[in-house]
């Protein structure tokens, strides 16, 4: 638990490293029969301590809101981290009023009820802009993507190579659908 690259994976843009470094660092280091994370582990399948330290928990905590809400320079980048089953579910990912440096934001993606497709709703931040509000959409099977709409008109701020949309601004609340 001390040996975690977490955020340096998601700033690498190495999102299946960070997703096996928060699964390892759950199976090593949480013990449920104490509800806690230990900073070492010595014995498998039960507690083995000697460390039992919240800071330990907020570390994991806090690599699992970088991977769903990540600030980066002056972007802002929303599901860098998420695993791509994720987003193969109908229950999906819901972020609710998260804070960021650029202010609260808040999200949902999740299947569509259509075949091959991605809905999103996201609040951006109205505290401060960020230059670029990025969304991954880290599709199932590595699928590339056929269309983005974002409020019902074609969009075509889109980083294929990186998984992302380059979200706009400047209209409040968006509702974006990925066709793949």
């Amino acid at each position: 638990n001390l040996q975690n690259p977490i955020l340096v994976y998601l700033m690498r843009g190495e999102a299946p490293a960070a997703i096996r470094g928060m699964y390892n660092g759950l199976a090593a280091c949480l013990y449920p029969e104490v509800h806690a994370f230990t900073e070492e582990y010595r014995a498998w399948k039960h507690a083995s301590g000697p460390f039992y330290k919240s800071p330990d928990e907020a570390r994991f905590v806090n690599r699992v809101r970088d991977a769903l809400v990540l600030e980066s320079g002056e972007d802002l980048l929303l599901a860098v981290g998420a695993p791509r089953r994720w987003l193969a579910s109908k229950q999906g990912i819901q972020v609710d009023r998260i804070n960021s440096l650029f202010g609260p934001v808040a999200y949902t993606l999740k299947a569509g009820d259509e075949p091959r497709t991605l809905l999103a709703k996201v609040q951006p931040p109205t505290v401060r802009p960020p230059k670029h509000l990025w969304l991954y959409t880290r599709l199932p099977e590595k699928a590339a993507k056929l269309s983005v709409q974002i409020n019902g008109q074609e969009w075509t701020k889109v980083d294929p190579a990186g998984e992302r949309i380059d979200l706009p601004l400047d209209r409040g609340p968006l509702e974006i659908i990925v066709r793949y």
